[in-house]
């Protein structure tokens, strides 16, 4: 039998970066007070499928992918704005590839226009800014540094689909499935 899996390590080569861009329930320092995101905040963003590019560092002469090209997809799991990028074969981009296969690069960001927001105050007494909201989605980008330490990105190989069964090998493993949950049964 052979067994298909999505290769996730720091050896391999990776074609596609994933990651969270940006993160829910996290408290970010901006400005002399605080930031953070609200799990509402890229819903009309995302609805509306503007157009939005990956990059380095926020430099859009470092570009990774966009949407429009089908290059980047972005979607809201539980923990924050998700994204896959898939890698161009570009000096920089074998540059960041390599950068987040050694450890170097792991955290992630988004530039952004504000929309709605409501302001708090931290224990500290600073003001927090809590965006509910987010006019418009300019880019996600992998950075050394990101304002929020719960961003991650990481390097993957593409998943590769299982070729199709023949009957008899169908009938073997449903066999197998059948006897071994039985036995934990």
């Amino acid at each position: 039998m052979r067994i298909h899996a999505e290769l996730r390590a720091a050896d391999v080569k990776g074609d596609t970066l994933s990651g969270h861009a940006a993160v829910f329930g996290q408290v970010a320092p901006i400005r002399g007070g605080y930031e953070a995101i609200a799990p509402t905040a890229f819903d009309e963003v995302l609805a509306r499928g503007d157009d939005v590019v990956a990059l380095r560092d926020h430099d859009p002469g470092l570009l990774l992918g966009r949407t429009s090209a089908g290059t980047l997809r972005l979607h809201k799991d539980a923990d924050g704005l998700a994204f896959e990028v898939d890698l161009p074969d570009t000096s920089y981009a074998q540059d960041v590839r390599e950068l987040v296969r050694r450890g170097d690069l792991r955290g992630a960001s988004f530039g952004f226009l504000p929309g709605k927001d409501e302001l708090g105050h931290a224990p500290d007494g600073k003001q927090l800014r809590t965006h509910t909201s987010i006019s418009r989605l300019l880019d996600v980008s992998v950075v050394a540094i990101p304002a929020y330490d719960g961003t991650d990105v990481t390097l993957r190989h593409l998943t590769f689909d299982p070729p199709a069964l023949d009957r008899r090998t169908q009938l073997i493993l449903a066999r197998h499935r059948a006897r071994y949950s039985r036995r934990t049964l």
